[in-house]
């Protein structure tokens, strides 16, 4: 047993995943520590007003991703052993990424300027740009193409550490909201300058400028991924901001914290996906049906392990949210327990989505689900929220959440068909 045991850490896929769980329980730890603290000093509207401006700089924080945290890193997997491929993919997406990082800028200075009720805010909205910044800094799709899931992993740690600290001494009531904003907007270019003073390397060696051909063709390859994943902020970004509009900022403090203990829950996943998804595109690449197989296999386990924990966080509600907010967020009992179902729908669709749908490049069906399932979302949300505030939004959100995996795994189903006809 001992020797099998052995075996099984060796393997690649089982030392990356146990890795990222090792450094990533820091990742995750940090925030939940920090989170009582946080909400007990900026109150529940001072903390929505907060997680408002993210929810809306989170909108061109997908446009500057443009979905090449899947595309480009596919691209570099497929391409680990030519130097000069990675080189090219590297900086066409760089550049690709700048030029939407000026187009979200203007967009949503735009949009704050031209709100009033947002404009009145405009320093909350600009400390929260640093989220484009970072994500424009620190490249984790090159990183996982190059399957250093490591390097990933401490960086986030250290960044976290640095963020923790800065929150705890520097914020100390709701006057220092805006500061508090800029924190929390900065992990990733605090990971990246990290990183560059450590001496860990963020690019490939040499450089390479593409010509506009190159970029243009970047972006439409990654179009398909990208819609897909924008509309998911038909119902991620979009419920926060109704919820905002609709019910204040008290509200959003309410809903944001319940969402926070579900990420935090179906995170557990995420160390699995990154670890398997280069893998995974070898293996689809030459044998899909096996590959399916392969999802279904990791689903049997994964998912069985998240519903425990997802029943737990339901039971469990009312203490952890004393604990975690203190008596001004009791009102969030109700919420949490309705998001207990989240992190199930996550895994699934992360499953699904991620390691097969992305590999099979079936990133079309992909986009005209996420498109109902937001368009759905649409039609529930201002009801639902002026129904039950916090709660309307939560449960809009646990509907949309649900119909999309289960959308997904029938349009796999209906390909695997035609991929063993064709001998794939």
């Amino acid at each position: 047993m001992f020797n099998r045991l052995s075996a099984l850490l060796r393997r690649p896929l089982v030392s990356d995943a146990l890795w990222l769980y090792a450094v990533q329980g820091l990742n995750y730890l940090l925030p939940l520590l920090l989170l009582p603290y946080l909400l007990r000093v900026l109150t529940p509207e001072a903390y929505g007003a907060v997680m408002l401006a993210q929810s809306l700089v989170g909108y061109g924080a997908i446009l500057v991703d443009f979905g090449f945290n899947f595309t480009a890193a596919r691209d570099i997997a497929a391409h680990r052993q030519d130097p000069a491929a990675i080189l090219r993919v590297y900086w066409t997406t760089v550049v690709a990424k700048l030029a939407l990082f000026v187009v979200a800028s203007v967009a949503l200075s735009l949009v704050v300027l031209l709100v009033p009720g947002l404009r009145l805010r405009w320093e909350l909205f600009a400390v929260s740009g640093l989220l484009l910044v970072g994500n424009l800094a620190f490249p984790v799709w090159y990183l996982q193409g190059m399957s250093r899931l490591k390097d990933v992993a401490l960086v986030q740690a250290l960044s976290k550490v640095i963020v923790a600290v800065l929150v705890v001494t520097a914020v100390h009531s709701p006057d220092d909201l805006v500061l508090a904003a800029a924190i929390l907007a900065s992990p990733q270019l605090l990971g990246a300058i990290g990183a560059r003073l450590a001496g860990c390397a963020l690019a490939p060696a040499g450089a390479y400028w593409p010509d506009a051909t190159e970029v243009r063709a970047a972006l439409a390859s990654s179009r398909h991924m990208f819609a897909s994943i924008a509309s998911t902020t038909l119902y991620l970004h979009t419920n926060t901001l109704v919820l905002g509009f609709v019910a204040g900022d008290r509200a959003v403090g309410f809903y944001s914290l319940a969402t926070r203990l579900a990420s935090a829950l179906q995170s557990l996943v995420t160390p699995v996906v990154q670890s398997a998804f280069p893998r995974a595109g070898a293996l689809f690449a030459t044998d899909p049906v096996a590959a399916w197989n392969r999802v279904l296999d990791a689903a049997r386990w994964i998912l069985p392990a998240v519903a425990a924990g997802s029943l737990l966080l339901a039971i469990f509600a009312e203490p952890l949210v004393s604990l975690v907010g203190g008596p001004d967020y009791r009102d969030a009992v109700v919420v949490v327990r309705i998001v207990a179902l989240l992190p199930v729908c996550v895994a699934a669709a992360t499953l699904v989505s991620q390691l097969a749908m992305v590999n099979l490049e079936m990133t079309a069906p992909l986009f005209r689900i996420y498109v109902a399932v937001g368009l759905l979302n649409l039609l529930l949300i201002v009801p639902l929220t002026l129904w039950g505030d916090a709660r309307g939004a939560a449960v809009a959100l646990v509907i949309a959440e649900f119909i999309g995996p289960v959308l997904m795994y029938r349009a796999v189903r209906r390909r695997l068909p035609a991929l063993r006809a064709s001998g794939c």
